[in-house]
């Protein structure tokens, strides 16, 4: 049985001030918010630790040093790893209002050349999102000024935001589109498939044998494949994705617990509560209670 998953929604109006067009700010990220699209466009970069972005269709793994450019009307959300404190998945996020690039691009338009106004349209109409990975720790650097410049009111602000957020959007412009780190078109067509399966059989995913032999792939190869895609064993990732709907029933629905734990494929009560509590830091009951009195 396919499970359904559960998309919400954001819009620019929480977060930009009175004509505006920028925000920016540093989050750790958890289980509790939900898959989400927005109305802006969003440049979220990975500060500390590891973990797993779920975005569109794709679960791609996250380390220190990724860049993600995500479009308006995409879906997304980060998940932790771990929950555990020693390895926090810290993110910094740049929100842009759809008519930043337009008024970027106008307001002062004979300093620019005309390839400089090209490419900040080329972002603004940018419809796929895409991931940068930094190489010397520039952009570390980059988004720790751009949001400490925000987060302090200092004399001309305004001018030190918008000159930080242009060396933010060149460095996307100039970044190499797409998965850095896989060789080849057919090996993401490949990892494209064992994704679509194992999102949509949680209850009872097929083996790593039976998934590597539908693809034409030896189990070692298909295990090299995807450890190095995600950073995890075929099982854990595995885990990870029942971890994240286990998430959302919980948060979404009125089920049983052990309901829940049964549509993700837990029979095992005991060591389905260990295993929620060892990732989210909570019990499954103390997850629904704690995140049904948060707002939305």
């Amino acid at each position: 049985m396919a499970i359904r998953r559960t998309i919400g929604s954001m819009t620019g109006h929480s977060f930009f001030g009175p004509d505006f067009p920028l925000y920016v700010n540093r989050a750790t990220e958890s289980f509790e918010l939900v898959e989400h699209s927005h109305d802006f466009v969003e440049v979220t970069y990975i500060s500390e630790g590891k973990g797993f972005h779920y975005i569109g269709d794709r679960v791609v793994a996250v380390q220190k040093g990724d860049l993600f450019f995500i479009p308006v009307g995409t879906s997304h959300v980060f998940r932790p790893a771990d929950i555990s404190t020693n390895d926090r998945l810290i993110v910094y996020n740049c929100i842009f209002h759809p008519q930043f690039f337009e008024r970027i691009a106008t307001s002062i338009s004979d300093l620019w050349a005309a390839d400089d106004v090209e490419a900040l349209r080329a972002l603004q109409n940018e419809k796929s999102w895409f991931v940068h990975r930094e190489q010397f720790g520039e952009v570390g650097v980059l988004m720790n000024q751009l949001h400490l410049e925000f987060s302090d009111k200092k004399a001309a602000r305004r001018i030190m935001l918008f000159s930080y957020a242009l060396q933010l959007l060149v460095c996307l412009v100039r970044s190499s589109r797409g998965w850095v780190e896989m060789e080849t078109g057919a090996v993401i067509n490949r990892l494209d498939l064992v994704l679509a399966d194992m999102e949509q059989q949680l209850a009872d995913p097929p083996s790593l044998t039976d998934i590597a032999a539908a693809l034409n792939l030896g189990t070692r190869q298909f295990h090299r494949l995807i450890k190095k895609a995600t950073g995890q064993t075929y099982m854990e990732y595995i885990q990870s994705l029942r971890m994240q709907k286990c998430c959302e029933l919980l948060k979404k629905t009125d089920h049983k617990i052990s309901l829940v734990a049964e549509q993700i494929g837990y029979k095992d009560m005991k060591y389905f509560h260990a295993l929620f509590k060892r990732k989210t830091g909570l019990s499954p009951r103390q997850f629904r209670m704690q995140s049904r009195a948060k707002p939305e």
